[in-house]
């Protein structure tokens, strides 16, 4: 990669250090130029707003096409929607529920998904069963196989997880639930654009993301994949249902369709530079230097995975000493090194996100920010 080259796609960088492309990442000048041209047609060419909408609609629909290609998946297989909560709400919204069903999830998911799992568990009196996440891919499989009963409705996961990065063994996993006739509801938040995702491949249900972290895309965009399959099974809420009649039944609202031609040139900019398996190669590879680097700051403790089957760009360390919140402001107010801190991992730290667009000099100025905190923290 020609990481200078690609930089200058990229102003944002231009203004401190964004190590949070796991929070909001930053959309190229592409993705902007890409909605520009879309509002464009409205301001300046004084199209019609009605007519305006149709051809958003229509440039939406070629996003999508692009999106299930690049996900591998089928474009009737994929809704547009606003975000990774419409997905999830549109899923455990349109099944159906008894007391005492059971839904397993990980021991380190986001809050969005959690928390809608947890609003199931009080409506309807379903348990969940929590998975201990683990760096080893068998020992997760082995750990969803032991909590698995007759009373499992559903397997809800990240396929990379939150606040460690790790990438949770989801083709494994799927073929578990299969075999038992169990659906899987998966939040791809992390994984989507930064690991390779064949979503037919991966055998899964249902599959829910944003597009503004990893994807690097605008704000206000996501999808939800259906499988053929599960489409004979799910409800839509605010739709009659047509099983097998596509997955854009599913969708509760419009979306700013105007929007998706920035996902659209994501994903195009990213296929320029050699597509996921590239971004996934440079994006550990400057993870591994990281990690190794923060290894020789006495009080520091590296808690991502180091595994090639299970490690991704994600980071995630503590300060022997000091809370993870306070690691955090410190590193945004005196070094203006944005990332975030993390509170499911013990100790608590903070979470770098090693994007394929962040140089290594950047990595080192957080390294030497680090070691000024560790042995304020007493460390060394």
């Amino acid at each position: 990669m020609n990481l200078a080259e690609i930089r200058t796609h990229y102003p944002g960088l231009q203004d401190g250090i964004q190590l949070n492309t796991g929070g909001v990442g930053l959309p190229s000048l592409e993705v902007r130029e890409a909605i520009d041209a879309g509002f464009n047609r409205l301001y300046e060419e004084h199209v019609p707003p009605i007519e305006w909408h149709s051809l958003m609609c229509q440039s939406a629909d070629v996003a999508r096409e692009k999106m299930a290609a690049f996900l591998g998946a089928e474009k009737e297989e994929l809704a547009l929607t606003v975000s990774t909560a419409d997905g999830y709400a549109a899923v455990i919204g349109g099944l159906d529920w008894e007391s005492g069903d059971e839904i397993v999830i990980t021991s380190e998911e986001h809050p969005m998904p959690h928390q809608a799992v947890l609003g199931l568990e009080e409506r309807e009196g379903v348990f969940l069963k929590e998975v201990e996440i683990d760096h080893d891919p068998a020992v997760m499989v082995e750990r969803t196989e032991q909590i698995l009963n007759d009373r499992t409705k559903m397997i809800c996961m990240s396929h990379v997880t939150t606040d460690t990065g790790l990438v949770v063994p989801a083709e494994a996993i799927c073929q578990l639930a299969r075999e038992r006739g169990i659906p899987t509801l998966w939040d791809g938040c992390h994984a989507i654009a930064q690991i390779p995702v064949n979503l037919n491949e991966m055998g899964c249900d249902y599959y829910a993301s944003n597009c503004y972290k990893w994807l690097l895309g605008p704000l206000g965009t996501g999808f939800l994949y259906v499988s053929q399959e599960a489409q004979k099974h799910l409800k839509p809420l605010v739709h009659p249902h047509k099983p097998g009649g596509g997955a854009a039944q599913y969708r509760m609202s419009n979306p700013a369709h105007a929007l998706y031609a920035g996902v659209g040139a994501a994903i195009d900019f990213i296929e320029s530079i050699g597509g996921v398996e590239a971004v996934q190669k440079e994006c550990v590879r400057k993870s591994d230097l990281l990690k190794n680097n923060l290894d020789a700051v006495p009080g520091v403790v590296v808690v991502s995975s180091r595994r090639p089957d299970s490690q991704t760009g994600t980071v995630t360390f503590a300060i022997k000493g000091m809370d993870g919140k306070d690691l955090d402001h410190a590193l945004r107010n005196r070094w203006q090194i944005v990332q975030r801190g993390t509170y499911m991992t013990e100790p608590t730290g903070v979470r770098i996100s090693v994007a394929f667009y962040t140089d290594e000099e950047e990595l080192d100025a957080l390294v030497e920010a680090v070691k000024v905190l560790a042995i304020e923290a007493g460390n060394g």
